[in-house]
Order: structure tokens, then C-alpha cells, then sequence
């Protein structure tokens, strides 16, 4: 009896390691790089994970997950509420519709591609952020931090194939 209750409960929280390891990241990216000439510049690790696990995982990553991802990255940051959300659903759908581009290609498409998507979300929250203070913003400090994600996210994909590969090999929804 224990024992199935173990086994539940184990497969219980496998089925939300995606979702965990996501949020883990994005409290990551609450830790702002400190850059002499450049302030506070956040590497985007919830994006990455969102990326990742769409592809990898997307049974166990859902639009759902991206969006409360999205809200929590925006309220720890301290963003427009909503912009991350947004930006991360926009990117589960365009990932989920493309999958089977994704199947089965080397890891530089994938960095490739989340290249593009890293500075099309870039672009599309810089917009947005113009458009909310009616101002012309400053593109640097965006798309810096988009070209320091785009270089860490070799890391992060290692890391979370790890994940997968240690947690998720056998968890089937």
C-alpha cells in the first residue's frame, strides 16, 4: 500500500519537473549580471526552459505553464505584468506547431532557431515596453541581454537534457 503510494506520488511530481525546473530558472533570472557600463542585465533562463521543454516535452510543458511562468518571471522582475506571459505563450505555440521541424535535428538548428526567437521576443518586448511608457526606450540594454541569452543557452539546454534524460526517461503521460 505504501508502496503504490510512493509510486504515485513519484510519478506526481516527475510530470511536473518541466514546470519546476522552469521556475527554478526563473527565480535564476531574478539574479540580475551586474555589467560595468550596462547596470542590471538579466539572462532570460525562463525563456531557455520554456524553449526547451516545448520541444523536448511539450506533454508535460503546456500553454498553461507558459503563461503562469511568464506571470511569474513578470512579477519577479518587476516587468509589465503580462509582457512574459505573452512572450512565453507566443513562443510554446510557435515551438508546439513547428515540433516536427525540431525532431530529429542537430543541436545548432535548435540553437539557431532559439537564436531567432530570442531576438524576435527581444524585439517584441522592446515594442511593448516603448508603446507602454510612449517613449522611445533604448534598444541596447534588450538586445544585450538577448545576445547573452542566446550564448548561455548551450549551457542550459545541457542542463536541462540532464533533467530529462535523469527524471523523465520513463514518465509517459
Amino acid at each position: 500500500m505504501i508502496n503504490v503510494a510512493y509510486q504515485r506520488f513519484d510519478r506526481l511530481v516527475r510530470l511536473f519537473i518541466p514546470f519546476l525546473s522552469s521556475v527554478f530558472f526563473v527565480l535564476l533570472t531574478a539574479i540580475p549580471l551586474h555589467l560595468p557600463g550596462y547596470g542590471e542585465i538579466p539572462i532570460n533562463l525562463g525563456l531557455m526552459a520554456a524553449f526547451y521543454w516545448a520541444i523536448y516535452r511539450p506533454d508535460l510543458f503546456p500553454a498553461i505553464a507558459a503563461f503562469f511562468l511568464g506571470l511569474w518571471q513578470d512579477i519577479l522582475i518587476g516587468g509589465p505584468v503580462g509582457l512574459y506571459s505573452i512572450i512565453l505563450l507566443l513562443t510554446n505555440w510557435l515551438i508546439v506547431s513547428q515540433r516536427r521541424f525540431f525532431q530529429g535535428k542537430s543541436f545548432v538548428i535548435i540553437w539557431c532557431s532559439f537564436s531567432m526567437v530570442s531576438l524576435a521576443t527581444a524585439t517584441l518586448s522592446w515594442i511593448i515596453v516603448c508603446g507602454l511608457n510612449l517613449a522611445f526606450v533604448s534598444p541596447i540594454g534588450v538586445f544585450f541581454q538577448a545576445f547573452l541569452t542566446i550564448g548561455a543557452f548551450p549551457f542550459v539546454a545541457w542542463l536541462l537534457a540532464r533533467v530529462q534524460h535523469a527524471l523523465l526517461r520513463t514518465v509517459y503521460v
